[in-house]
C-alpha cells in the first residue's frame, strides 16, 4: 500500500517539477543546486525515474514552488483517492 503513496508523490512532484517557472529558467545544474542534490539525481527527478526525499520536497517548496498550497492539495487529493480505492469493496 505505501507504494501507491509513493508513486502518487512521485507522480505529483514530476508535474510540479514540469510547471516550475524556476526550472523553465534554470539548467539541471542550476535545478540540482537549488534543490542541494547532484545533477544526475536531478535528472532522475526530472524524468519521473525517481521520487524526492523530503529534503528535496521541502527545498522545492520554499525556494521553487508558486503555491506551495496547491501542490499540497494536489497530493492531499491523490492521497484522497488512494484511501477511497482501499474502501471500496
Amino acid at each position: 500500500m505505501r507504494d501507491l503513496y509513493i508513486e502518487a508523490l512521485k507522480e505529483c512532484f514530476n508535474n510540479a517539477l514540469l510547471h516550475c517557472e524556476c526550472r523553465k529558467h534554470s539548467t539541471h545544474a542550476q535545478m540540482a543546486n537549488i534543490l542541494a542534490m547532484d545533477v544526475r539525481s536531478y535528472a532522475d527527478l526530472d524524468h519521473g525515474r525517481s521520487c524526492c526525499s523530503s529534503l528535496t520536497l521541502a527545498r522545492y517548496l520554499i525556494y521553487c514552488s508558486d503555491d506551495p498550497l496547491e501542490f499540497l492539495n494536489e497530493l492531499r487529493g491523490a492521497f484522497e483517492e488512494i484511501e477511497a480505492a482501499k474502501s471500496k469493496p
